[in-house]
């Protein structure tokens, strides 16, 4: 099972570049490397010599962040709408954290405290992702500071890629297809079927949250006047659809691929403030209130997901969304 689905998912990344560089589904080939190194991570964890080598897997990732690097370079790539030399900065600076992961009593000290196993390679992925995370973050946010306001063009292909980024990270994070089948890995990240009464649920709790972001949001409005009128200067323009259709696709997107991806796979690992907070530092288009409002939601969503599972949460992100943006279509 685990050579076939190293094979499976090696070979769902050159689709994914090739699907990018065509021009089919641009933005698809940015989780590649993160994937490519969560999958060989997983596939040298279960083959018994890799926990005892961390070097080598150490040496694995710090190679593929490096590539990262090279290729982003040269062929001028923008992830997130980063420079190109910003993004090879930020991938180098991961492959020398990398590195620095391999000595035992460092990966101890970094990983433990996260609740990760430091002997895991997997893990050793997953500390490196969202030091790149946080750093590409960082810089989009200072240089969207300079932005004026701008509608940001919107194609239905987008919501797609979104959300089979999202869901290939998960997957490939819990080991679908490598170490867990269909079955386990749904199980894994939480998603089971709902009874009606609770759809019910879902949506007034969805309400309930708009409501609660209303009155954070007015509150910014009265205490931080300057900041909050920045809040909303980035906006979506739907090309070739509807608003109301534009807004359907986007809250699906991000509702099923950011709650099995944050709270589906992270959460378990990671505890709802940690996976929250990398929720929300990567809605890097709001001001520091607005994030630290992001944060909030992710934490409630982290608690309903504990006491429900995530195919409540995804509900819960789907209406919430959707409901804002039909607050701002009709007013």
């Amino acid at each position: 099972m685990l050579a076939r689905g190293l094979l499976v998912w090696l070979l769902l990344s050159v689709a994914f570049v090739a699907l990018d560089l065509s021009g089919v589904a641009e933005g698809l080939a940015l989780p590649v490397p993160l994937i490519v190194a969560v999958v060989v991570a997983r596939a040298l964890e279960h083959t018994g010599w890799a926990r005892s080598r961390p070097a080598w897997v150490a040496a694995s990732v710090a190679a593929v962040c490096a590539g990262l690097a090279a290729v982003t370079w040269v062929f001028g790539l923008e992830p997130f709408g980063l420079a190109p030399a910003e993004t090879a900065a930020a991938a180098l600076l991961v492959a020398v954290f990398a590195l620095l992961l391999a000595p035992a009593r460092l990966r101890a000290v970094l990983l433990r405290p996260l609740g990760l196993d430091p002997a895991s390679p997997v893990h050793a992925v997953a500390v490196v992702a969202m030091l790149l995370t946080v750093l590409s973050s960082i810089v989009l946010f200072v240089e969207l500071q300079e932005e004026p306001s701008a509608s940001v063009p919107f194609h239905a292909t987008d919501s797609l890629v979104a959300v089979a980024s999202d869901l290939a990270l998960a997957l490939a994070g819990v080991g679908f297809l490598l170490t867990r089948d269909a079955r386990a890995a749904l199980g894994r990240l939480d998603v089971r079927p709902l009874r009606l009464p609770q759809v019910g649920w879902a949506v007034a709790t969805a309400l309930v949250f708009n409501v609660a972001v209303a009155v954070m949001e007015w509150t910014e409005s009265l205490v931080l006047s300057d900041l909050h009128a920045l809040e909303d200067r980035f906006d979506y323009e739907f090309i070739g659809m509807p608003p109301v259709a534009g807004a359907a696709l986007v809250s699906l997107a991000a509702g099923v691929g950011e709650e099995v991806l944050f709270r589906g796979a992270l959460q378990p690992r990671l505890g709802i403030g940690l996976s929250a907070a990398l929720f929300a530092i990567l809605h890097v288009q709001y001001q520091i209130p607005g994030i630290l409002m992001i944060f909030a939601v992710g934490v409630a969503l982290g608690l309903v997901k504990r006491r429900t599972s995530t195919t409540f949460t995804i509900v819960v992100h789907v209406v919430y969304d959707l409901a804002a943006f039909l607050a701002d279509i009709w007013t």
